[in-house]
């Protein structure tokens, strides 16, 4: 065990009150404690490890993780575990302020249950607030609330009102970052409040949130007093991190008034001080602030120099929010300058981290997290009828962005139609004229030819411009359904907490169906964006192994749920060779194997089954996918594979499944066939080709490579009951 002897008593008793003491001490201060670590022993160690981790806290934050780790090293070697908590507790700070998020969390969660079990209450509400700040900047804002409601309800049990502000002011960060600024500002005055009634001065990185948050709610000059409050409370001897932030919330107040110059000089000053304190993540913002500036005033070299030192940078934060607004700004950049494929591929990084910070299991943890803590208040706030209208009024405007984009495409085949027939009538016209006048077609065949060149390039010009319109089409139709499922994610939300709230049955029955029918337009809507990625992807030709693709298949199916009547087997020969496109693979035998269970047989006197064979027919790989299900009439058999085409009341897609299975198999060059056996099951068959053609030789196919196949997958027979 440690001992507390001498100067190192003074030492531990000095440390216990970290987070109530003076942040820096004077280097006299971390001199004397790096002398006394050259001469100690391991019994004191520890605590002077300690120490310099604490006196380096936000002033040299690499150097004081390295003695702060040491520390916890000893603690956990001494099985001292009160000694593990204060250690690993400043550890995973430390981690959080370099940059490593995910080592910070994947400590903090160590050490949090044995806090617990300490019933040390000062720790874990700590721990509590790093971990939420961790998930905070990580754009995981649900476990984010999680941990600052666990926080909150900890600082509430002790009374502490300064305590209890700075887990408000965390709550407002987090509603901050994920775009509800009115529930920011809300919590953020809540903590305004607390210190008040603590009779302290009011934290000067709240008055800067606040002013952040009137900035993005378009008041911004009750912002701009804000971010002079904050610099006026320090006065000229201002902490760099407040001037730092401060700087740059005047320069966002100054730009969203669309006064850019004196907004570009106070981005230009907060970049410095971050330059100076080494802090990565507001580098970035202003980085991001000064390079939109520079794109409105149609500086683009300068916007370029901004973005590429941003480039070089971005790999050292693992914030997914400056990520996103760092592609979409390389995205509007790059259509300044016409090239739209650079733009394109941003903006599919931007909709690929919108998804994934947003997506449905996010939406539903947030709602389960707000939900319960408003619950433990009694605080639940019932929708108001305007909220409904509101809602309401955004349906009908997308639907009527739906009807315009219908109307387009009507119009589009309509003079599609009309050339066509125009061209029909002349080419009959021109027939009948050679019927009646051979003679005369012969002396001017000459002639004749000459306007068969002609109508030959008018018909090649028309090709190239439905080209260009049908991509056109498809490109809106990929940004349209993306733009619909923020605000569709946003709505599935709104209605599940007003469900929570709501008392009436009447109110009751209809939010659910609007959740429903929202449920449903966002499955219609993905699947229409997995058609887009099939008709632009590029294949990637790989080794495939079929036996663990169908695992993973499997394994979505059972988190969906699998009836627990069906009896699900898989069988791989171990001969199978294919070189192909595995996400192109995976997509088609998903779709099948998800048509099989959605359409088992639910009769209590029949074992319903799923049989999926992979194996080599006639020199090439071929997938049997084979149920006893409800089965597929003969009349729907004829159009199964057509889009939108059901063949069950089951169906919940819309009818897209076995398209979407259909349309990759085309693309990879294969067949799928559906057939009948003796014993009336349904077998849907893909032969995939035994060549495949790398993506760049689509348009040269004389100059296409030989693909040899290589790869062989180790396979085995499997059973999922």
């Amino acid at each position: 065990m440690y001992h507390k002897t001498g100067i190192f008593s003074s030492i531990l008793w000095f440390l216990i009150a970290v987070q109530t003491g003076a942040q820096a001490q004077s280097q006299a201060k971390i001199d004397s404690l790096k002398s006394e670590l050259s001469r100690s022993g391991d019994v004191n160690r520890y605590y002077i490890l300690w120490g310099l981790a604490y006196e380096l806290f936000d002033v040299d934050n690499k150097e004081a993780l390295k003695y702060s780790q040491e520390a916890h090293s000893l603690a956990k070697k001494d099985g001292n575990d009160s000694l593990v908590v204060v250690s690993g507790r400043l550890t995973g700070q430390l981690l959080r302020r370099v940059h490593k998020s995910e080592d910070a969390i994947e400590l903090l969660q160590v050490i949090k249950p044995l806090a617990q079990k300490l019933k040390m209450d000062g720790e874990l509400a700590r721990i509590l607030n790093t971990l939420a700040l961790c998930h905070t900047f990580r754009a995981e804002y649900d476990k984010a609330l999680e941990y600052n409601f666990e926080s909150l309800v900890l600082r509430e049990k002790e009374g502490d009102k300064e305590k209890i502000a700075t887990a408000l002011m965390n709550i407002g960060l987090v509603h901050y970052k994920m775009g509800t600024f009115d529930l920011a500002l809300d919590y953020d005055l809540k903590a305004q409040e607390s210190y008040r009634q603590a009779g302290t001065a009011v934290n000067i990185g709240l008055l800067i949130n606040i002013g952040l948050c009137y900035n993005e709610l378009f008041a911004f000059q009750k912002a701009q007093e804000y971010f002079e409050s904050a610099l006026s409370s320090c006065g000229t001897d201002c902490d760099n991190e407040v001037a730092m932030q401060a700087e740059y919330g005047l320069g966002s107040s100054l730009f969203f008034r669309n006064q850019l110059k004196p907004s570009e000089e106070h981005f230009e000053a907060s970049y410095k001080i971050a330059i100076r304190i080494g802090d990565t993540r507001f580098r970035m913002e202003n980085l991001l602030r000064l390079s939109k500036i520079a794109l409105i005033l149609k500086d683009y070299e300068k916007a370029k120099k901004y973005l590429e030192i941003a480039s070089t940078i971005r790999e050292m934060t693992d914030y997914r929010e400056i990520l996103k607004s760092f592609y979409r700004l390389e995205a509007e950049y790059f259509t300044a300058l016409d090239d739209y494929k650079q733009a394109s591929y941003y903006l599919k990084r931007v909709n690929e981290l919108t998804d994934s910070i947003f997506n449905e299991r996010v939406i539903s943890n947030l709602s389960r997290v707000q939900a319960q803590y408003a619950q433990r208040e009694n605080l639940a706030i019932i929708a108001e009828k305007n909220s409904i209208l509101a809602l309401n009024e955004q349906v009908i405007t997308q639907q009527r962005s739906m009807n315009v984009l219908l109307g387009i495409v009507v119009s589009l085949i309509t003079a599609l139609v009309i050339v066509v027939y125009l061209n029909y009538r002349k080419i009959r016209a021109v027939n009948a004229e050679l019927a009646s006048a051979k003679q005369i077609i012969e002396d001017h065949n000459k002639f004749l030819d000459h306007l068969v060149e002609e109508k030959t390039k008018e018909l090649v010009d028309t090709n190239e411009q439905l080209v260009k319109v049908n991509d056109e089409l498809d490109n809106f139709i990929y940004k349209t359904s993306h733009d619909i499922r923020g605000p569709l994610a946003s709505l599935k939300g709104m209605v599940n907490l007003a469900i929570m709230d709501v008392k009436d049955d009447k109110a009751l029955g209809y939010l659910s169906k609007l959740d429903l029918t929202a449920e449903k337009l966002n499955m219609i809507l993905t699947r229409l964006l997995i058609v887009n990625r099939i008709n632009h992807a590029e294949l990637k030709p790989e080794p495939i192994h079929f036996e663990p693709i169908i695992q993973e298949i499997l394994t979505l199916e059972v988190k969906k749920g699998i009836p627990a009547k069906i009896k699900i087997d898989y069988e791989v020969a171990p001969d199978t060779q294919l070189i192909s496109d595995r996400d192109m693979v995976r997509l088609i035998l998903e779709n099948l194997i998800d048509n099989a269970v959605k359409y088992y047989n639910d009769s209590e006197r029949i074992q319903s089954f799923v049989r999926i064979q992979v194996g080599m027919e006639d020199g090439k790989a071929t997938a049997r996918v084979m149920d006893n299900g409800v089965g597929i009439s003969r009349m729907n058999r004829e159009k199964i594979f057509q889009m939108f085409v059901r063949a069950s009341e089951r169906s919940d897609t819309g009818g897209i499944g076995l398209y979407l299975a259909k349309l990759a198999t085309e693309k990879l060059g294969g067949e799928i066939n559906l057939i009948s056996t003796d014993e009336k099951y349904t077998e849907f068959i893909v032969q995939f080709p035994d060549k495949l053609a790398k993506p760049n030789d689509k348009r040269h196919s004389e100059n296409k490579p030989t693909v040899d196949l290589k790869a062989v997958s180790n396979a085995g027979a499997g059973t999922v009951a």
